[in-house]
């Protein structure tokens, strides 16, 4: 799934979370690392979030995943080099996990349960949104323990 900046990437049955747990993470699945670099901000039940949408005192706000981008693709090695590696490159599709335990207490202490979109904005080094981040994975869920 390729996303776009403001994209809901999912629905979070806040029903469902146990108000008990011990830790919660948003885990990307599968996701393909980045070229560029930046940062995916990362908000509950703010369906319109931006690059302006405040991160400072508000309770939508769960965190923030820095992308290291990888600054080129990789390339597909050729099947007859003697000396090419097998396995996992640097652009392998990986689990990447953001705690959001205690920015995700915070909210639901204030919230009903409901279903809750999950809003993800990406912004460059410079602090600019960016419509249309190389920002690709399989999909994104909230878990708690």
């Amino acid at each position: 799934m390729r996303v776009k900046s403001g994209d809901t990437v999912a629905t979070i049955p806040l029903d469902q979370v146990d108000p008990d747990f011990s830790r919660a993470e948003v885990r990307f699945e599968a996701l393909r690392p980045p070229v560029p670099t930046y940062e995916a901000r990362v908000f509950i039940d703010e369906p319109d979030a931006n690059v302006n949408t405040a991160t400072q005192d508000n309770p939508h706000y769960l965190g923030t995943q820095y992308f290291y981008g990888l600054g080129v693709e990789d390339t597909s090695p050729d099947r007859d080099d003697l000396y090419r590696l097998d396995g996992p490159t640097q652009s392998s599709r990986r689990q990447i996990a953001l705690n959001v335990t205690q920015r995700l207490r915070a909210f639901l202490r204030q919230t009903t349960p409901h279903a809750a979109p999950l809003s993800l904005v990406a912004v460059d080094r410079d602090g600019n949104e960016i419509p249309e981040p190389d920002l690709d994975f399989e999909g994104v869920s909230l878990v708690t323990s």
